[in-house]
């Protein structure tokens, strides 16, 4: 069984070549549309931290329920997670476009606008930042002690090792539950400063686990083409299926429990976030982010049969990524840029994101055995069925 994993040298390559293909075009949107590039910053920065966290709740979970069956593949979502540092830095970026983006970091906008005054104790420049810091301090801190823990259990097998990861993994469920909602809010829900949703935040953060998860069998999937993963089975496969399947009954709940309650209620200071997105341009928009990330996962994947062919898996989860970034897009645009446009600019600032992100969780893999060999329930993984 192959446990060393070593990428291509043209892998890294095409990486580089998405990250001039991104800077390409962050160069364009900035010369052309500023308002709108600094919104795509955010867009595919949150876009691709939301895979990291998502996957890194997923290998959490499986220690915290002492999985047998993910033992095999618990490197994919550790791996993923790798992106956070990088995806700090570009957060703190935004700093320079935050007035693009934030109608309450615009200057002097608390004297026109009683609204914003009201919430300017919260909302204002300084303590976002420090939000900012504290959210990624708390991230990463606990990431990187679960990936201390993980090498440990490749060198020594000794179960303390593996009893620190679980113990490690409850400790980053707790922050990831909590600073995620809250940076999901700070960094996405305040972009339409009038509005609110309490369910806002929670949302995001669990439906991270569902692209998380999606990312996770896309690795699986190419990883066991190039020739590793082979142990990896039908009864695999199942699992994973059925994380998309429940995710996807999960997306379709809170997205019709968050707009039917305000939808039906026809408060204007909660439908004013729904206006534009239902009736105008959006709509089409509007109407894909559901049957993307809600409708075809659950009328495909509601068979046990037909959702654990790989085939079906790889086209499902490439179509959530797809999903993601057009949930993301309706919950950022209309309110930070306005008019729905779509071209280059998008295009080449997720290809150049993309870059970084898979840049970042191939070299994160080659760094560690592909393999937790010493994993307790290594065995009972790769003897796993149905």
């Amino acid at each position: 069984m192959e446990t060393t994993y070593t990428p291509k040298k043209n892998m890294y390559l095409l990486f580089a070549v998405l990250v001039i293909i991104g800077i390409i075009a962050t160069i364009t949107g900035f010369t052309t549309d500023t308002e709108r590039t600094w919104s795509n910053i955010l867009l595919n920065n949150y876009y691709f931290i939301t895979l990291a966290i998502g996957a890194t709740l997923f290998y959490s979970i499986q220690y915290i329920t002492n999985s047998g069956w993910s033992a095999l593949i618990q490197r994919i979502p550790m791996a993923l997670g790798a992106f956070l540092p990088i995806g700090a830095v570009l957060m703190f970026l935004m700093y320079f476009g935050l007035p693009q983006v934030y109608e309450w970091a615009q200057p002097e906008i608390t004297e026109t606008d009683k609204l914003i005054a009201h919430k300017e104790p919260f909302l204002n420049v300084p303590f976002f930042m420090i939000r900012i810091v504290i959210y990624f301090a708390l991230f990463l801190s606990v990431a990187l002690v679960l990936r201390k823990y993980a090498k440990l259990e490749d060198e020594n097998a000794d179960i303390k090792y593996h009893q620190k990861s679980r113990y490690y993994a409850q400790v980053y469920i707790f922050i990831a539950a909590i600073f995620f909602s809250f940076a999901s809010k700070d960094w996405i829900m305040t972009i339409d400063s009038h509005w609110y949703s309490t369910l806002f935040g929670f949302r995001n953060m669990v439906l991270s686990m569902y692209y998380g998860s999606a990312a996770i069998i896309l690795m699986i999937l190419f990883l066991r083409s190039q020739g590793y993963f082979a142990k990896v089975n039908d009864a695999h496969f199942h699992d994973l299926a059925r994380y998309i399947f429940r995710f996807s009954i999960v997306f379709g709940y809170l997205w019709f429990m968050q707009f039917l309650i305000l939808w039906y209620a026809n408060i204007p200071e909660l439908t004013v976030y729904y206006y534009p997105r239902f009736i105008g341009d959006w709509q089409p928009m509007f109407y894909a982010e559901l049957f993307i990330n809600f409708v075809i996962p659950f009328v495909v994947m509601i068979s046990d049969e037909l959702g654990k062919k790989p085939k079906v898996l790889l086209g499902i989860s490439t179509l959530l990524m797809i999903g993601l970034w057009i949930s993301i897009y309706v919950q950022i645009m209309p309110g930070a840029y306005g008019p729905m446009k779509f071209g280059f600019i998008e295009i080449g600032m997720w290809l150049g994101y993309a870059g970084l992100f898979l840049g970042a969780t191939f070299m994160a893999l080659s760094k560690f055995s592909l393999v937790p060999k010493n994993h307790p329930f290594l065995e009972e993984s790769l003897h796993h069925h149905i």
